[in-house]
C-alpha cells in the first residue's frame, strides 16, 4: 500500500511539473506584453529567491555558506537567471510561447555536448545520434521566420539567437553546479541564492537600461499581473519544490520527462489562449527534438542501472 501511495504521489508531482512548467511559457508571453522583459525576469527571480531563502531559514535547513558555495551559486545564478532567463524573457516578445518551449527542449542535447567538450569523453552512439537529431530539430526551428509574432518579424533572428544563448547559458550553469560539492546544502538554499543573485543583477541591468523610466504600473494589464503572480508562485517556487522532491524519490530519467512533455502543453495552451499557429515543420521539429531527448535519457537510464 505504501509503495502504491508513493507511486501516486510521484505521478501527481510529475503531472504538476508537466502542467505548471508547460504553462509558464504562455504566462511569460502575457507578462512581457506590458512589462519590460529584463525587469519582469529580475523581479520574478528576486521575489522567488527571497521566498525560498526565507523557507530555508524558517525550516532550519539553512547552513552557513562557504566561499566555494557562494562562488558556485553566484556564477550559476548569473548564467542561468541573469543571462539565460532574461534573454528567454526578451525573446518571448518576438516568438510564440510554443516555439520557445520546443527550443528549450533542446537543453539536454546542449548539456550532452557541453559535457562531451569538457570531459573529453566520446559519448555512446545513441547519445551522438540524439545530439545530431537535436541539432537538426533546432535547425528546422531556426528556418521558420513565419512563426514570428505579428509585427515582430524583423526581430525573429535576434529572438532565436537569444533563445539559443539562453538555453546554452542555462546548461552552463547546470554544469557549474554539477561540478561542485553542494550536497550539504538544501536545494531551497541553493536555488534561493541563485535566484536572489540572478534577480538582483537583472534588476540592476534593467535600471541602467532605463526600463524603470519607461515602466508605468497603470499600464500593466490584469492578464499580465495575474500571469506574473502565477509564474512566480507556481512556476518558480511550488514547481521547484516539487522538482526537488521528485529528484530525491525517483530516477532522474523519469523526472527529465518534463523536458519533452512541457512543449506539448505549451503548444496546446498557446493555440487555445494566444491563437498561436502550429506550423507543420514546427511539429516535425518538435518530434525530432523529443526523439533526441528520449534517446539521450534512455542511455542515461541504462548507465544508472
Amino acid at each position: 500500500m505504501n509503495n502504491q501511495n508513493q507511486s501516486v504521489k510521484i505521478w501527481a508531482g510529475l503531472i504538476t511539473l508537466y502542467l505548471v512548467w508547460g504553462s509558464t511559457y504562455l504566462g511569460i508571453r502575457f507578462v512581457v506584453a506590458s512589462v519590460p522583459a529584463i525587469m519582469a525576469s529580475g523581479f520574478r527571480n528576486f521575489f522567488a529567491g527571497a521566498i525560498l531563502l526565507t523557507f530555508a531559514l524558517l525550516s532550519g535547513k539553512f547552513k552557513k555558506p562557504t566561499p566555494e558555495m557562494l562562488k558556485t551559486t553566484v556564477l550559476s545564478g548569473l548564467m542561468m537567471l541573469t543571462v539565460g532567463n532574461s534573454l528567454f524573457t526578451i525573446s518571448a516578445k518576438w516568438v510564440p510561447s510554443s516555439y520557445s518551449a520546443l527550443f528549450s527542449a533542446s537543453g539536454p542535447v546542449m548539456l550532452i555536448i557541453l559535457l562531451w567538450l569538457m570531459n573529453k569523453e566520446k559519448p555512446q552512439p545513441k547519445v551522438m545520434l540524439g545530439a545530431i537529431l537535436g541539432m537538426v530539430g533546432v535547425g528546422i526551428l531556426m528556418s521558420l521566420k513565419t512563426m514570428a509574432i505579428a509585427g515582430f518579424e524583423d526581430y525573429y533572428l535576434l529572438g532565436i539567437t537569444f533563445l539559443f544563448i539562453a538555453v546554452l547559458c542555462w546548461n552552463i550553469g547546470v554544469v557549474v553546479v554539477s561540478k561542485s560539492d553542494l550536497a550539504q546544502y538544501h536545494a531551497s538554499q541553493i536555488a534561493g541564492t541563485q535566484m536572489l543573485v540572478g534577480g538582483t543583477i537583472s534588476l540592476i541591468i534593467s535600471y541602467f537600461m532605463k526600463e524603470f523610466d519607461n515602466f508605468h504600473v497603470q499600464n500593466v494589464s490584469h492578464k499580465a499581473l495575474w500571469s506574473f503572480a502565477y509564474i512566480l508562485t507556481f512556476g518558480s517556487v511550488i514547481a521547484f519544490l516539487v522538482f526537488n522532491w521528485l529528484s530525491k524519490v525517483t530516477t532522474p530519467t523519469l523526472v527529465a520527462t518534463y523536458t519533452y512533455v512541457n512543449p506539448l502543453v505549451a503548444m496546446i495552451l498557446g493555440g487555445l489562449f494566444a491563437g498561436e499557429h502550429l506550423h507543420p515543420l514546427m511539429m516535425l521539429s518538435g518530434a525530432i527534438i523529443i526523439t533526441a531527448v528520449i534517446l539521450i535519457t534512455s542511455v542515461e537510464r541504462k548507465s544508472q542501472r
